[in-house]
C-alpha cells in the first residue's frame, strides 16, 4: 500500500465516522476501527522525526478519543478500550513495532529459522531508513514496507502467532488491571468518560458531568496556575482547580471504586486521554477538613497506555546478586539558578544505597537542558530509546517537567519519563512541573529508605507507595501544596 493510497483511506475513513456521527447512522463503530485500522498502515511508512510527530497530530486529531465515546455509547466498552489503545501514543507503538518484537519471536524448524532471520534484517533495514529518511528515500521505505508486511502476513500464518504485532485484544490489556484497577479517563466532543479496567471483569462505566471544551479550559487555567507558582493567591487558584477534578471526575470514579470492593489504600492507576494528560488526577481532592483527598483514600500511579503497563509486568525482575545504580546530579545548570540541595540530595542517597548495592555511581555538575545533558553532551529522548539496557528496572526524574509532553499532541505522551518507560524501565519516578530543590533533597531522603525491600534489596514495585510515604511527610512539614503533588509515578 502506497503512503498516498494510505492517507487518501484514512482520511475517507475519518469522514466517514464524521458523517456517520452527524446523522446518528449506525456505522459509525465500523467507520472509526476502519480509520484506526488504516491509521496504523498509515504510520508504518512514516519517519521516526519531527515530520513524523506532525503527521500524527494531523491523522489523530480528536480520531481516538472520538471512537472510545462512540464505543461507550454503542455499549461496546471492551471495544472501546481496544480502540484507545490502538490509536493513542503511535510513537511509541510504532518504535516498539521494530525493535520489540525480537524478545517474542523464536521460530522453531528450519522454515522457523528462515522466516525469523529475514523479518529482523528486514526490521533492521526499515528502523535504518526511518532513522536516515529524506523525501528521497521514501520509495526504499515503501519497498521495504511491503516486503515487511508480507514477512508478518506469512509469520502470522504459524501457530500460535495468528495475533503476532496486531493490535492487542481486551483479553490481553485486561491483564495492566492485575494489581490493581486502571481507570481510563476520556475527553471527547461527543463525552467524557471514565471507564474502570478490573482484572477479573468487564470494564465498568461512570459518565463525566463535563464536557471537553470545559476540560480544555480547565487544563489551560490549570497551565497559568503553574507558572504563578510561588506569586499571591496563586494556591487558592490550585485548590479551586483540584476540588472541580475532584467534585467532576474523580469523586465519581472513588465511589464507583468502593462499590467494586477496591479497598483504601490499594493502588490505582490513571490512564488519562486528551486535555485530562495535562491535569493532575492524583492530587484531586474536596480540601476540606473532615473529608479525605484522592491521596488519602488510594495510591496513584500513571500509564500511557494499558499495553505499556502490561509489557512492564511481563518483564519480571531478574534476579541477581548484583544491583548497579547511576546518581546524576547537575547543581550548577547552563541557564537557571544554582541547585545548592543536588550535592546534598546525591549524598544522601549515596548513603542509603552504598551499603547495599553492587555498584553506585555518582556523576555531578553535568550542564541541564531540556534534555537530560551529560559531560560527553546531551542524551535526547531518542538516544534514550535506543540504548540496550540490561535488565532497567527504576529511575527517578528529579528534575523539572520530566512528565509534560507537547500540549497540542497530548495523547502522545512524548516526554523524558516516557522514554525511559519504552526503554524498558518497569517504574518511573518525574514530575509535572518546577520542582523546588529543597523540597526533591526531602522527598529523596525518605524515598530511598522506602524502596529497599525486607532482605535489603532495592525493589521498583514499591516505588508508587514509597513515594505515597515520602509526600505524606512533606505534608506534615508544611511544604507548600505545589510542591507535595509534584511528583507522580509511573509504571508498575
Amino acid at each position: 500500500m502506497s503512503h498516498a493510497v494510505s492517507h487518501r483511506d484514512l482520511t475517507a475513513a475519518k469522514s466517514w465516522a464524521t458523517a456517520a456521527e452527524e446523522t446518528n447512522h449506525g456505522s459509525a463503530l465500523v467507520a472509526y476501527q476502519t480509520a484506526l485500522k488504516f491509521l496504523d498502515q498509515h504510520v508504518t511508512l512514516l519517519s521516526s522525526s519531527s515530520r513524523h510527530f506532525n503527521v500524527v497530530r494531523i491523522a489523530t486529531a480528536s480520531l481516538v478519543v472520538d471512537a472510545f465515546s462512540c464505543g461507550v455509547r454503542y455499549g461496546a466498552l471492551t471495544t472501546a478500550v481496544e480502540l484507545v489503545e490502538q490509536g493513542r501514543a503511535v510513537f511509541w507503538t510504532h518504535l516498539a513495532r521494530l525493535s520489540s518484537p525480537f524478545d517474542e519471536l523464536s521460530l522453531p524448524g528450519d522454515t522457523g529459522a528462515a522466516l525469523e532471520k529475514e523479518f529482523k534484517q528486514l526490521s533492521l533495514s526499515l528502523h535504518a531508513a526511518f532513522d536516515q529518511s529524506t523525501e528521497d528515500q521514501f520509495p526504499q521505505i515503501r519497498q521495504l514496507t511491503m516486503q515487511w508486511n508480507d514477512i508478518v502476513s506469512r509469520i502470522r500464518m504459524l501457530p500460535d502467532l495468528s495475533r503476532f504485532l496486531l493490535p492487542p485484544l481486551f483479553s490481553d490489556l485486561q491483564k495492566a488491571a492485575q494489581e490493581g484497577p486502571v481507570i481510563i479517563v476520556n475527553a471527547s466532543q461527543y463525552s467524557c468518560d471514565a471507564l474502570i479496567v478490573l482484572s477479573d471483569q468487564n470494564p465498568i462505566h461512570i459518565s463525566i458531568d463535563i464536557t471537553r471544551t470545559e476540560v480544555s479550559e480547565l487544563s489551560s487555567e490549570f497551565q497559568s496556575v503553574t507558572e504563578q507558582f510561588g506569586c499571591s493567591d496563586y494556591q487558592n487558584k490550585l485548590v479551586g482547580i483540584l476540588r472541580k477534578l475532584w467534585n467532576d471526575i474523580v469523586d465519581p470514579v472513588v465511589q464507583a471504586l468502593k462499590v467494586s470492593n477496591v479497598h483504601p489504600g490499594s493502588r490505582i492507576w490513571w490512564c488519562p486521554t486528551a486535555e485530562f494528560t495535562l491535569l493532575p488526577l492524583h492530587a484531586a481532592g474536596p480540601y476540606e477538613r473532615e473529608r479525605d483527598n484522592l491521596s488519602q483514600i488510594y495510591i496513584s500511579s500513571y500509564t500511557p497506555t494499558l499495553a505499556t503497563l502490561v509489557r512492564a509486568r511481563q518483564r519480571v525482575s531478574q534476579y541477581s546478586s548484583t544491583q548497579y545504580f547511576v546518581a546524576i546530579g547537575q547543581g550548577n545548570p547552563d541557564r537557571g539558578k544554582e541547585l545548592r540541595c543536588v550535592a546534598p540530595e546525591l549524598a544522601a542517597i549515596a548513603q542509603r544505597l552504598v551499603p547495599i548495592v553492587s555498584s553506585f555511581t555518582s556523576l555531578r555538575d553535568s550542564l541541564a537542558t531540556s534534555s537530560f545533558t551529560m559531560r560527553d553532551g546531551p542524551l535526547m529522548i531518542k538516544d534514550i530509546i535506543r540504548s540496550n539496557w540490561q535488565n532497567p528496572e527504576f529511575a527517578f526524574l528529579s528534575a523539572c517537567h520530566t512528565t509534560v509532553g507537547d500540549e497540542k499532541c497530548p495523547d502522545e505522551s512524548i516526554h523524558l519519563a516516557a522514554a525511559m518507560q519504552f526503554s524498558g524501565f518497569r517504574s518511573v519516578i518525574g514530575s509535572m512541573w518546577s520542582v523546588d530543590d529543597e523540597v526533591a533533597q526531602q522527598v529523596v531522603s525518605t524515598f530511598y529508605d522506602k524502596l529497599v525491600d525486607d532482605s535489603g534489596r532495592l525493589d521498583s514495585t514499591r516505588a508508587a507507595v514509597a513515594l505515597h510515604k515520602a509526600v505524606k511527610k512533606l505534608r506534615r512539614n508544611n511544604v507548600p501544596l505545589e510542591q507535595q503533588i509534584v511528583f507522580v509515578h509511573i509504571g508498575v
